[in-house]
């Protein structure tokens, strides 16, 4: 669905990828949350397809379905940059759980289960924790969807990858299915790291175009533009293998085309639902 420009969310939600935080295994407790909300969902499951939110820089529009779940995994996600005749290596195991809500909302809890840092220094470990939700906005147009995000994120993670405060954003997006499995979609995000000043302030534009969808298989291509805390323009695209209604594999890739930006980001990962 983070960056120099925020790296992808997966989602999401925008958290630079070199100190991006993330996200310790959920406790016991979380979980029995998580089966409880699973348990009170009682709206009839569609025997449809589930829309996943992995790849991309912004999140799909559609929400699922009340008790629907899904298991978005990256393995691994990663970035490679070189400053200062440096090369920085960074990898994400970013988790991503979804649990559909019922009447159009969908809660998400995200983690990077583990964190590797090579380069200057090394480091290995978990990072911070975010919780979002997500809304199906109503259709004012019978050809395009789109859909509200707002997301939490804690410090819960160890150093270097813990953020220093908590943050918060605030997120669109838009999409229009065109003909012949083409579509565009466009991503509007606005996030606060919480230390009340202008430098905490990022926002973050994308647009994308998927040029081909097939029964099996899809591609896109998409542009990402960040200014404030994280400033930095890229460039790039994935493709998704669609193994059956349960099962998703995709492979994305992003360069950065500013000097602020990232020099390549991209990942590869699976997604996965019982429904």
């Amino acid at each position: 669905m983070r960056f120099n420009l925020p790296i992808i969310r997966c989602s999401a939600r925008p958290i630079p990828m070199h100190i991006r935080s993330v996200y310790r295994p959920l406790p016991c407790t979380t979980r029995l949350v998580l089966a409880v909300l699973s348990a009170g969902c009682t709206a009839p499951l569609q025997a449809q397809q589930v829309s996943f939110d992995r790849p991309g820089i912004g999140f799909g529009t559609e929400v699922l379905a009340g008790g629907q779940f899904t298991w978005e995994q990256g393995l691994p996600d990663f970035s490679r940059n070189r400053q200062d005749h440096q090369l920085e290596l960074f990898y994400a195991a970013s988790t991503l759980w979804r649990l559909g809500l019922g009447a159009g909302l969908e809660l998400q809890l995200a983690s990077d289960l583990m964190n590797r840092q090579a380069g200057s220094e090394h480091a290995t470990g978990a990072g911070d924790s975010s919780v979002s939700l997500k809304y199906a906005l109503p259709a004012w147009h019978p050809d395009i969807d789109w859909a509200l995000m707002a997301t939490y994120s804690q410090p819960t993670g160890q150093a270097p990858f813990r953020a220093d405060s908590n943050s918060r954003s605030l997120a669109v997006s838009a999409s229009q299915d065109v003909s012949d499995g083409r579509s565009y979609a466009l991503y509007l995000g606005y996030s606060n790291d919480g230390n009340n000043s202008n430098n905490g302030h990022s926002w973050t534009f994308s647009p994308s175009y998927t040029f081909y969808s097939g029964a099996m298989f899809s591609a896109y291509t998409e542009l990402g533009w960040s200014h404030g805390a994280d400033n930095g323009s890229s460039a790039g695209g994935g493709g998704i293998w669609r193994l059956s209604n349960h099962l998703q594999l995709d492979l994305w890739l992003l360069r950065g085309i500013s000097s602020s930006a990232t020099d390549w980001q991209g990942g590869f990962g699976i997604a996965w639902t019982p429904d």
